[in-house]
Protein backbone atom coordinates (compact mmCIF):
# COMPACT_ATOMS: atom_id res chain seq x y z
CA UNK A 1 0.00 0.00 0.00
CA UNK A 2 1.25 3.46 -0.88
CA UNK A 3 1.72 5.70 2.17
CA UNK A 4 3.30 8.80 0.57
CA UNK A 5 3.14 10.85 -2.62
CA UNK A 6 6.89 11.42 -2.87
CA UNK A 7 9.77 8.97 -3.12
CA UNK A 8 13.39 9.15 -4.10
CA UNK A 9 12.95 6.63 -6.90
CA UNK A 10 9.76 5.66 -8.73
CA UNK A 11 10.01 2.43 -10.75
CA UNK A 12 7.13 1.88 -13.17
CA UNK A 13 6.46 -1.77 -13.94
CA UNK A 14 7.02 -4.76 -11.61
CA UNK A 15 8.14 -7.19 -14.29
CA UNK A 16 11.50 -8.93 -14.54
CA UNK A 17 13.57 -5.77 -15.01
CA UNK A 18 11.54 -3.44 -12.78
CA UNK A 19 11.63 -5.91 -9.89
CA UNK A 20 15.41 -6.13 -10.15
CA UNK A 21 15.82 -2.34 -10.25
CA UNK A 22 13.52 -1.70 -7.29
CA UNK A 23 14.91 -4.55 -5.19
CA UNK A 24 18.51 -3.49 -5.73
CA UNK A 25 17.91 0.23 -5.11
CA UNK A 26 16.09 -0.52 -1.87
CA UNK A 27 19.21 -2.23 -0.53
CA UNK A 28 20.32 1.26 0.50
CA UNK A 29 18.18 1.97 3.59
CA UNK A 30 18.64 5.72 3.16
CA UNK A 31 16.47 5.92 0.03
CA UNK A 32 12.76 5.38 -0.56
CA UNK A 33 11.56 3.37 -3.57
CA UNK A 34 8.08 2.99 -5.03
CA UNK A 35 7.37 0.09 -7.42
CA UNK A 36 4.17 0.56 -9.47
CA UNK A 37 2.37 -2.25 -11.33
CA UNK A 38 -0.74 -2.01 -13.52
CA UNK A 39 -1.81 -5.58 -12.72
CA UNK A 40 -2.80 -7.36 -9.53
CA UNK A 41 -1.08 -9.71 -7.11
CA UNK A 42 0.73 -12.89 -8.08
CA UNK A 43 -0.91 -15.39 -5.73
CA UNK A 44 -2.99 -17.27 -8.31
CA UNK A 45 -2.25 -21.02 -8.60
CA UNK A 46 -1.66 -20.59 -12.36
CA UNK A 47 1.33 -18.41 -11.45
CA UNK A 48 2.64 -20.37 -8.49
CA UNK A 49 2.50 -23.70 -10.35
CA UNK A 50 4.65 -23.21 -13.47
CA UNK A 51 3.02 -26.12 -15.30
CA UNK A 52 -0.25 -24.14 -15.31
CA UNK A 53 1.18 -21.12 -17.17
CA UNK A 54 -1.15 -21.46 -20.23
CA UNK A 55 -4.13 -20.77 -17.95
CA UNK A 56 -2.94 -17.17 -17.56
CA UNK A 57 -3.72 -16.46 -21.20
CA UNK A 58 -6.98 -14.59 -21.68
CA UNK A 59 -7.15 -13.45 -18.04
CA UNK A 60 -6.63 -10.07 -16.42
CA UNK A 61 -3.07 -11.18 -15.64
CA UNK A 62 -2.00 -10.33 -19.19
CA UNK A 63 -2.33 -7.41 -21.55
CA UNK A 64 -4.34 -8.93 -24.39
CA UNK A 65 -2.85 -6.79 -27.13
CA UNK A 66 -3.43 -7.63 -30.79
CA UNK A 67 -1.34 -6.44 -33.69
CA UNK A 68 -2.55 -4.40 -36.62
CA UNK A 69 -3.41 -6.41 -39.77
CA UNK A 70 -0.31 -6.68 -41.97
CA UNK A 71 -0.18 -7.77 -45.62
CA UNK A 72 2.99 -9.81 -45.06
CA UNK A 73 1.08 -12.16 -42.73
CA UNK A 74 -1.93 -12.41 -45.04
CA UNK A 75 -3.77 -9.56 -43.34
CA UNK A 76 -3.87 -11.28 -39.96
CA UNK A 77 -3.97 -9.62 -36.53
CA UNK A 78 -1.82 -11.61 -34.12
CA UNK A 79 -2.49 -12.11 -30.40
CA UNK A 80 0.30 -10.25 -28.63
CA UNK A 81 -0.11 -10.86 -24.90
CA UNK A 82 2.28 -9.51 -22.26
CA UNK A 83 2.33 -9.92 -18.49
CA UNK A 84 0.09 -7.63 -16.44
CA UNK A 85 0.61 -8.78 -12.85
CA UNK A 86 3.22 -8.47 -10.13
CA UNK A 87 6.16 -10.13 -11.82
CA UNK A 88 5.03 -9.27 -15.36
CA UNK A 89 6.12 -11.84 -17.92
CA UNK A 90 8.24 -13.54 -15.25
CA UNK A 91 5.00 -14.57 -13.51
CA UNK A 92 3.11 -15.91 -16.53
CA UNK A 93 5.82 -17.30 -18.82
CA UNK A 94 7.33 -20.77 -19.24
CA UNK A 95 9.98 -20.18 -16.52
CA UNK A 96 12.92 -20.71 -18.90
CA UNK A 97 16.19 -18.99 -17.92
CA UNK A 98 18.63 -18.32 -20.78
CA UNK A 99 21.27 -15.60 -20.52
CA UNK A 100 21.53 -14.75 -24.20
CA UNK A 101 24.43 -15.42 -26.54
CA UNK A 102 27.78 -13.77 -25.98
CA UNK A 103 27.60 -12.35 -29.50
CA UNK A 104 24.41 -10.48 -28.53
CA UNK A 105 26.00 -8.81 -25.54
CA UNK A 106 29.15 -7.88 -27.45
CA UNK A 107 26.87 -6.40 -30.11
CA UNK A 108 25.22 -4.27 -27.41
CA UNK A 109 28.68 -3.08 -26.32
CA UNK A 110 29.59 -2.14 -29.89
CA UNK A 111 26.28 -0.35 -30.49
CA UNK A 112 26.61 1.70 -27.30
CA UNK A 113 30.38 2.07 -27.21
CA UNK A 114 30.24 0.91 -23.59
CA UNK A 115 32.14 -2.18 -22.35
CA UNK A 116 29.66 -2.45 -19.46
CA UNK A 117 27.46 -4.35 -21.93
CA UNK A 118 30.19 -6.71 -23.12
CA UNK A 119 29.79 -10.43 -22.68
CA UNK A 120 32.65 -10.55 -20.17
CA UNK A 121 31.02 -7.97 -17.90
CA UNK A 122 27.49 -9.33 -18.37
CA UNK A 123 28.72 -12.82 -17.47
CA UNK A 124 30.02 -11.41 -14.17
CA UNK A 125 26.63 -9.92 -13.43
CA UNK A 126 24.79 -13.12 -14.33
CA UNK A 127 27.03 -15.07 -11.97
CA UNK A 128 26.07 -12.64 -9.21
CA UNK A 129 22.36 -12.80 -10.06
CA UNK A 130 22.29 -16.60 -10.08
CA UNK A 131 24.18 -16.89 -6.79
CA UNK A 132 22.15 -14.11 -5.21
CA UNK A 133 18.47 -13.25 -5.58
CA UNK A 134 17.49 -15.59 -8.42
CA UNK A 135 17.05 -19.33 -8.03
CA UNK A 136 18.12 -21.04 -11.27
CA UNK A 137 18.32 -24.81 -11.65
CA UNK A 138 18.74 -27.44 -14.32
CA UNK A 139 15.40 -28.78 -15.47
CA UNK A 140 14.12 -31.71 -13.47
CA UNK A 141 12.68 -35.02 -14.69
CA UNK A 142 13.11 -34.59 -18.44
CA UNK A 143 10.42 -36.51 -20.32
CA UNK A 144 11.74 -39.39 -22.48
CA UNK A 145 10.52 -37.42 -25.47
CA UNK A 146 12.73 -34.51 -24.40
CA UNK A 147 15.72 -36.83 -24.16
CA UNK A 148 14.87 -38.09 -27.64
CA UNK A 149 14.85 -34.51 -28.99
CA UNK A 150 18.31 -33.95 -27.52
CA UNK A 151 19.59 -37.19 -29.02
CA UNK A 152 18.02 -36.37 -32.41
CA UNK A 153 19.70 -32.96 -32.44
CA UNK A 154 23.03 -34.66 -31.75
CA UNK A 155 22.40 -37.01 -34.69
CA UNK A 156 21.80 -33.91 -36.82
CA UNK A 157 25.17 -32.46 -35.84
CA UNK A 158 24.33 -30.29 -32.82
CA UNK A 159 26.77 -30.74 -29.93
CA UNK A 160 25.07 -31.42 -26.61
CA UNK A 161 25.70 -29.12 -23.65
CA UNK A 162 24.77 -29.49 -19.99
CA UNK A 163 22.47 -26.45 -20.13
CA UNK A 164 21.71 -23.52 -22.47
CA UNK A 165 23.96 -21.13 -20.56
CA UNK A 166 27.73 -21.07 -20.25
CA UNK A 167 29.56 -22.76 -23.12
CA UNK A 168 26.55 -23.04 -25.45
CA UNK A 169 26.09 -19.28 -25.30
CA UNK A 170 29.58 -18.92 -26.79
CA UNK A 171 29.15 -21.56 -29.52
CA UNK A 172 27.61 -21.34 -33.00
CA UNK A 173 25.09 -24.15 -32.40
CA UNK A 174 24.11 -26.75 -29.87
CA UNK A 175 21.38 -28.51 -27.92
CA UNK A 176 20.69 -28.67 -24.20
CA UNK A 177 18.03 -29.32 -21.57
CA UNK A 178 16.74 -26.03 -20.30
CA UNK A 179 17.39 -24.18 -17.06
CA UNK A 180 14.44 -22.74 -15.18
CA UNK A 181 13.38 -20.61 -12.22
CA UNK A 182 11.48 -23.42 -10.50
CA UNK A 183 12.15 -24.70 -7.00
CA UNK A 184 10.25 -27.58 -5.43
CA UNK A 185 7.59 -27.20 -8.10
CA UNK A 186 7.02 -23.49 -7.42
CA UNK A 187 7.81 -20.55 -9.69
CA UNK A 188 10.57 -18.29 -8.36
CA UNK A 189 9.79 -15.17 -10.41
CA UNK A 190 12.06 -12.12 -10.42
CA UNK A 191 9.38 -10.26 -8.46
CA UNK A 192 9.33 -12.93 -5.77
CA UNK A 193 13.11 -13.17 -5.74
CA UNK A 194 13.95 -9.45 -5.64
CA UNK A 195 10.93 -7.99 -3.85
CA UNK A 196 8.41 -10.28 -2.15
CA UNK A 197 10.94 -12.59 -0.47
CA UNK A 198 13.20 -9.67 0.51
CA UNK A 199 10.78 -7.23 2.17
CA UNK A 200 12.27 -3.84 3.05
CA UNK A 201 10.58 -0.97 4.88
CA UNK A 202 11.86 1.53 2.30
CA UNK A 203 10.33 -0.34 -0.69
CA UNK A 204 6.64 0.23 -1.34
CA UNK A 205 4.65 -1.74 -3.93
CA UNK A 206 1.53 -0.24 -5.50
CA UNK A 207 -0.40 -2.62 -7.77
CA UNK A 208 -3.54 -2.18 -9.88
CA UNK A 209 -2.15 1.25 -10.76
CA UNK A 210 -1.75 2.40 -14.38
CA UNK A 211 1.04 4.87 -15.12
CA UNK A 212 -0.43 7.32 -17.62
CA UNK A 213 2.28 9.96 -18.00
CA UNK A 214 5.70 11.06 -16.80
CA UNK A 215 5.68 14.45 -15.06
CA UNK A 216 8.34 16.96 -16.09
CA UNK A 217 9.73 20.27 -14.95
CA UNK A 218 11.53 21.57 -17.99
CA UNK A 219 13.35 18.55 -19.38
CA UNK A 220 13.65 16.83 -16.00
CA UNK A 221 11.34 13.98 -14.98
CA UNK A 222 9.97 14.66 -11.51
CA UNK A 223 7.30 11.98 -11.12
CA UNK A 224 4.40 10.20 -12.77
CA UNK A 225 0.65 10.42 -13.14
CA UNK A 226 -1.13 7.24 -12.04
CA UNK A 227 -4.70 5.97 -12.30
CA UNK A 228 -5.50 3.93 -9.18
CA UNK A 229 -8.88 2.96 -7.69
CA UNK A 230 -10.69 5.37 -10.05
CA UNK A 231 -8.47 8.22 -8.84
CA UNK A 232 -5.84 10.18 -10.73
CA UNK A 233 -2.73 10.56 -8.58
CA UNK A 234 0.51 12.45 -8.97
CA UNK A 235 3.52 10.76 -7.41
CA UNK A 236 6.79 12.65 -7.28
CA UNK A 237 10.35 11.35 -7.54
CA UNK A 238 13.14 13.43 -6.06
CA UNK A 239 15.91 11.46 -7.78
CA UNK A 240 14.75 9.45 -10.82
CA UNK A 241 11.86 7.85 -12.64
CA UNK A 242 12.55 4.44 -14.17
CA UNK A 243 10.25 3.05 -16.88
CA UNK A 244 10.11 -0.76 -16.90
CA UNK A 245 6.76 -1.16 -18.65
CA UNK A 246 7.91 -3.50 -21.41
CA UNK A 247 8.41 -3.15 -25.14
CA UNK A 248 4.83 -1.95 -25.68
CA UNK A 249 4.15 -0.07 -22.44
CA UNK A 250 7.42 1.87 -22.24
CA UNK A 251 7.23 3.53 -25.69
CA UNK A 252 3.54 4.23 -25.09
CA UNK A 253 4.32 6.00 -21.80
CA UNK A 254 7.13 7.99 -23.40
CA UNK A 255 4.91 9.09 -26.27
CA UNK A 256 2.05 10.08 -23.96
CA UNK A 257 4.61 12.17 -22.05
CA UNK A 258 5.75 14.07 -25.13
CA UNK A 259 8.93 12.06 -25.76
CA UNK A 260 9.07 10.61 -29.25
CA UNK A 261 8.63 11.48 -32.90
CA UNK A 262 7.43 15.09 -33.02
CA UNK A 263 5.11 14.57 -36.00
CA UNK A 264 3.35 11.63 -34.30
CA UNK A 265 2.95 13.58 -31.07
CA UNK A 266 1.47 16.60 -32.82
CA UNK A 267 -1.06 14.42 -34.64
CA UNK A 268 -2.43 13.45 -31.23
CA UNK A 269 -2.26 16.95 -29.77
CA UNK A 270 0.60 16.09 -27.40
CA UNK A 271 3.15 18.82 -26.66
CA UNK A 272 6.66 17.80 -27.73
CA UNK A 273 9.02 17.41 -24.80
CA UNK A 274 11.87 15.73 -26.68
CA UNK A 275 11.98 14.80 -30.35
CA UNK A 276 13.20 11.19 -30.36
CA UNK A 277 12.02 9.52 -33.60
CA UNK A 278 13.25 6.10 -32.43
CA UNK A 279 10.62 5.76 -29.69
CA UNK A 280 8.42 2.80 -30.64
CA UNK A 281 10.59 1.82 -33.61
CA UNK A 282 12.86 -1.25 -33.82
CA UNK A 283 10.28 -3.70 -32.39
CA UNK A 284 12.14 -7.01 -32.22
CA UNK A 285 10.70 -10.41 -31.43
CA UNK A 286 11.19 -14.04 -32.28
CA UNK A 287 8.63 -15.11 -34.86
CA UNK A 288 7.44 -18.57 -33.82
CA UNK A 289 6.79 -21.02 -36.65
CA UNK A 290 5.08 -24.37 -35.98
CA UNK A 291 6.25 -27.56 -37.65
CA UNK A 292 3.60 -30.15 -36.79
CA UNK A 293 4.19 -33.91 -36.78
CA UNK A 294 1.75 -36.77 -36.50
CA UNK A 295 2.64 -38.57 -33.29
CA UNK A 296 3.76 -42.18 -33.62
CA UNK A 297 0.93 -44.63 -32.76
CA UNK A 298 2.39 -45.83 -29.45
CA UNK A 299 4.18 -42.64 -28.43
CA UNK A 300 3.90 -41.76 -24.74
CA UNK A 301 3.29 -38.02 -24.72
CA UNK A 302 1.71 -37.76 -21.31
CA UNK A 303 3.05 -35.23 -18.84
CA UNK A 304 4.19 -31.60 -19.13
CA UNK A 305 3.30 -29.61 -22.23
CA UNK A 306 6.93 -28.81 -23.14
CA UNK A 307 9.74 -31.25 -23.85
CA UNK A 308 12.21 -29.15 -21.75
CA UNK A 309 14.82 -29.46 -24.50
CA UNK A 310 16.14 -26.72 -26.76
CA UNK A 311 18.16 -26.52 -29.96
CA UNK A 312 19.98 -23.36 -31.09
CA UNK A 313 21.77 -22.54 -34.34
CA UNK A 314 23.30 -19.74 -36.44
CA UNK A 315 24.19 -18.15 -33.11
CA UNK A 316 27.20 -16.19 -34.37
CA UNK A 317 25.75 -15.25 -37.74
CA UNK A 318 28.40 -17.23 -39.59
CA UNK A 319 25.77 -19.09 -41.63
CA UNK A 320 24.26 -15.88 -42.97
CA UNK A 321 20.76 -16.47 -41.57
CA UNK A 322 19.39 -14.97 -38.36
CA UNK A 323 19.70 -17.28 -35.35
CA UNK A 324 17.02 -19.84 -34.66
CA UNK A 325 15.69 -21.54 -31.53
CA UNK A 326 13.72 -24.80 -31.48
CA UNK A 327 11.54 -25.95 -28.62
CA UNK A 328 8.96 -28.71 -28.77
CA UNK A 329 5.47 -29.13 -27.34
CA UNK A 330 2.90 -31.89 -27.12
CA UNK A 331 -0.19 -31.41 -29.28
CA UNK A 332 -0.77 -29.25 -32.35
CA UNK A 333 0.32 -25.77 -31.24
CA UNK A 334 -0.78 -23.66 -34.22
CA UNK A 335 -2.32 -20.27 -34.94
CA UNK A 336 -6.08 -19.73 -34.94
CA UNK A 337 -5.91 -19.30 -38.71
CA UNK A 338 -4.30 -22.70 -39.27
CA UNK A 339 -6.48 -24.41 -36.67
CA UNK A 340 -9.66 -23.08 -38.31
CA UNK A 341 -8.87 -25.01 -41.47
CA UNK A 342 -9.21 -28.29 -39.60
CA UNK A 343 -7.39 -31.44 -40.57
CA UNK A 344 -5.03 -31.36 -37.61
CA UNK A 345 -3.88 -34.75 -36.32
CA UNK A 346 -5.62 -35.96 -33.18
CA UNK A 347 -2.27 -36.91 -31.67
CA UNK A 348 0.47 -34.49 -32.61
CA UNK A 349 3.79 -32.97 -31.62
CA UNK A 350 4.85 -29.46 -32.63
CA UNK A 351 8.35 -28.14 -33.18
CA UNK A 352 8.21 -24.44 -32.30
CA UNK A 353 10.89 -22.52 -34.18
CA UNK A 354 11.80 -19.05 -32.98
CA UNK A 355 13.45 -17.00 -35.73
CA UNK A 356 14.75 -13.44 -35.53
CA UNK A 357 13.52 -11.39 -38.50
CA UNK A 358 15.65 -9.05 -40.63
CA UNK A 359 13.03 -6.31 -40.49
CA UNK A 360 11.53 -4.92 -37.31
CA UNK A 361 8.12 -3.67 -36.27
CA UNK A 362 6.73 -0.60 -34.57
CA UNK A 363 4.59 0.60 -31.65
CA UNK A 364 2.72 3.88 -32.11
CA UNK A 365 -0.13 5.71 -30.47
CA UNK A 366 -3.72 5.15 -31.51
CA UNK A 367 -4.93 7.92 -29.21
CA UNK A 368 -3.76 10.36 -26.56
CA UNK A 369 -6.11 8.53 -24.18
CA UNK A 370 -3.92 6.31 -21.92
CA UNK A 371 -6.67 3.67 -21.72
CA UNK A 372 -6.49 3.02 -25.48
CA UNK A 373 -4.06 0.31 -26.61
CA UNK A 374 -1.36 1.42 -29.05
CA UNK A 375 -1.02 0.22 -32.63
CA UNK A 376 1.46 -2.66 -32.91
CA UNK A 377 3.04 -3.79 -36.17
CA UNK A 378 5.35 -6.81 -36.01
CA UNK A 379 7.12 -6.48 -39.35
CA UNK A 380 7.08 -10.28 -39.68
CA UNK A 381 7.93 -11.35 -43.24
CA UNK A 382 7.87 -7.77 -44.54
CA UNK A 383 11.35 -8.52 -45.86
CA UNK A 384 11.27 -11.32 -48.49
CA UNK A 385 14.61 -12.55 -47.15
CA UNK A 386 12.82 -13.60 -43.97
CA UNK A 387 10.67 -16.09 -45.88
CA UNK A 388 13.79 -17.73 -47.32
CA UNK A 389 15.47 -17.82 -43.88
CA UNK A 390 12.36 -19.33 -42.29
CA UNK A 391 12.11 -22.03 -44.94
CA UNK A 392 15.74 -22.98 -44.34
CA UNK A 393 15.05 -23.08 -40.60
CA UNK A 394 12.16 -25.47 -41.26
CA UNK A 395 14.53 -27.69 -43.26
CA UNK A 396 16.95 -27.83 -40.33
CA UNK A 397 14.12 -28.71 -37.96
CA UNK A 398 12.98 -31.47 -40.32
CA UNK A 399 16.47 -32.98 -40.19
CA UNK A 400 16.14 -33.21 -36.41
CA UNK A 401 12.59 -34.59 -36.58
CA UNK A 402 13.59 -37.37 -38.97
CA UNK A 403 16.50 -38.59 -36.87
CA UNK A 404 16.43 -42.18 -35.62
CA UNK A 405 16.20 -41.06 -32.00
CA UNK A 406 12.68 -39.70 -32.59
CA UNK A 407 11.18 -42.62 -34.50
CA UNK A 408 9.37 -43.87 -31.41
CA UNK A 409 7.63 -40.50 -31.03
CA UNK A 410 7.13 -38.91 -34.46
CA UNK A 411 5.30 -40.13 -37.51
CA UNK A 412 4.84 -38.19 -40.75
CA UNK A 413 5.06 -34.42 -41.03
CA UNK A 414 1.54 -32.99 -40.92
CA UNK A 415 2.15 -29.26 -41.46
CA UNK A 416 3.22 -27.73 -43.70
CA UNK A 417 3.74 -31.20 -45.18
CA UNK A 418 5.04 -32.18 -48.63
CA UNK A 419 3.95 -29.07 -50.56
CA UNK A 420 5.76 -26.70 -52.88
CA UNK A 421 7.72 -23.60 -51.92
CA UNK A 422 4.88 -21.13 -52.53
CA UNK A 423 2.49 -23.17 -50.42
CA UNK A 424 5.06 -23.45 -47.64
CA UNK A 425 5.64 -19.69 -47.73
CA UNK A 426 1.90 -19.07 -47.55
CA UNK A 427 1.68 -21.47 -44.62
CA UNK A 428 4.35 -19.47 -42.78
CA UNK A 429 2.37 -16.26 -43.23
CA UNK A 430 -0.77 -17.95 -41.86
CA UNK A 431 1.02 -19.78 -39.05
CA UNK A 432 3.49 -17.24 -37.62
CA UNK A 433 2.90 -16.06 -34.06
CA UNK A 434 4.88 -14.21 -31.40
CA UNK A 435 7.25 -15.99 -29.02
CA UNK A 436 6.45 -13.21 -26.52
CA UNK A 437 10.02 -11.92 -26.73
CA UNK A 438 9.06 -8.33 -27.56
CA UNK A 439 11.99 -5.92 -27.25
CA UNK A 440 13.95 -3.04 -28.78
CA UNK A 441 11.39 -0.19 -28.91
CA UNK A 442 13.46 2.27 -26.84
CA UNK A 443 16.88 1.03 -27.79
CA UNK A 444 20.29 2.07 -26.61
CA UNK A 445 22.71 3.45 -29.15
CA UNK A 446 24.68 6.38 -30.52
CA UNK A 447 22.82 7.23 -33.74
CA UNK A 448 19.86 9.53 -34.41
CA UNK A 449 17.32 6.75 -33.81
CA UNK A 450 18.67 5.83 -30.37
CA UNK A 451 16.33 6.54 -27.45
CA UNK A 452 18.76 5.75 -24.64
CA UNK A 453 22.43 6.26 -23.98
CA UNK A 454 24.58 3.38 -22.78
CA UNK A 455 23.57 4.00 -19.16
CA UNK A 456 19.86 3.64 -20.03
CA UNK A 457 19.15 7.38 -19.68
CA UNK A 458 16.54 8.82 -22.04
CA UNK A 459 18.30 11.11 -24.49
CA UNK A 460 17.48 14.79 -23.96
CA UNK A 461 15.84 14.18 -20.58
CA UNK A 462 17.13 14.25 -17.03
CA UNK A 463 16.08 11.99 -14.20
CA UNK A 464 14.49 9.45 -16.58
CA UNK A 465 15.73 5.98 -17.47
CA UNK A 466 14.36 2.89 -19.16
CA UNK A 467 15.14 -0.55 -17.77
CA UNK A 468 13.43 -3.39 -19.63
CA UNK A 469 13.67 -5.35 -22.88
CA UNK A 470 12.78 -2.26 -24.91
CA UNK A 471 16.36 -1.04 -24.26
CA UNK A 472 17.88 -3.90 -26.29
CA UNK A 473 19.34 -2.96 -29.69
CA UNK A 474 18.13 -6.38 -30.85
CA UNK A 475 16.45 -9.37 -29.22
CA UNK A 476 18.85 -11.83 -27.65
CA UNK A 477 19.01 -15.44 -28.85
CA UNK A 478 17.01 -16.49 -25.84
CA UNK A 479 13.81 -16.16 -23.91
CA UNK A 480 14.04 -12.58 -22.68
CA UNK A 481 13.37 -12.94 -18.94
CA UNK A 482 17.01 -13.44 -17.93
CA UNK A 483 18.15 -10.64 -20.25
CA UNK A 484 15.55 -8.32 -18.72
CA UNK A 485 16.73 -9.11 -15.19
CA UNK A 486 20.27 -8.34 -16.34
CA UNK A 487 19.15 -4.97 -17.71
CA UNK A 488 17.48 -4.23 -14.36
CA UNK A 489 20.72 -5.07 -12.56
CA UNK A 490 22.68 -2.83 -14.91
CA UNK A 491 20.25 0.02 -14.35
CA UNK A 492 20.60 -0.35 -10.59
CA UNK A 493 24.40 -0.28 -10.88
CA UNK A 494 24.30 2.86 -13.02
CA UNK A 495 21.87 4.60 -10.66
CA UNK A 496 23.85 3.67 -7.56
CA UNK A 497 27.03 5.03 -9.13
CA UNK A 498 25.36 8.27 -10.24
CA UNK A 499 23.72 8.91 -6.85
CA UNK A 500 26.34 7.47 -4.53
CA UNK A 501 24.06 4.77 -3.12
CA UNK A 502 25.35 1.94 -0.98
CA UNK A 503 25.27 -1.71 -2.07
CA UNK A 504 23.34 -4.16 0.00
CA UNK A 505 24.89 -7.37 1.25
CA UNK A 506 24.57 -10.31 -1.14
CA UNK A 507 21.87 -12.77 -0.19
CA UNK A 508 21.36 -16.41 -0.97
CA UNK A 509 19.00 -17.47 -3.72
CA UNK A 510 15.26 -17.16 -3.14
CA UNK A 511 13.50 -19.74 -1.04
CA UNK A 512 9.90 -20.89 -1.44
Amino acid sequence: MMTASQYDFVVCGAGSAGSAVAGRLAEDPAVSVLLIEAGGDDRDPAIINPEMWPLNQGTDRVWDFTTAPEPAVNGRSLPYAMGRVLGGGGSVNVSIWIRGHGDDWDFFARETGDPAWSHDNVRRLFDRIESGPMWVQDTQDIHPYGEAVLAAAQEAGFPRYANPNGALMEADRGTAPRQEIIRDGRRQSPYQSYVALRPRPNLTVLHDALVTEVLFEGNRAVGVKVRHSDQNLEIHATAEVVLSLGAVGTPKALLLSGVGDAAQLRRHGIAVRAHLPGVGRNLHDHAVLPLVWQAAPDADLSGPLESRAGVFWNLTGAAGDPPSILYSAMGAQVSHTVAARGGLPEHAVTFLLGVRMHDTGRVRLASADPSVNPIIETGFFANPADVDSALRALDTARTIGRANALRAFLGEEALPGPVGRDARADYLRDAVQTFWHQSGTARMGRDDMAVLDSRLRVVGCEGLRVADASAMPRVTVANTMASSVLIGEQAAEFIRADHGLSHGAEVSSATP
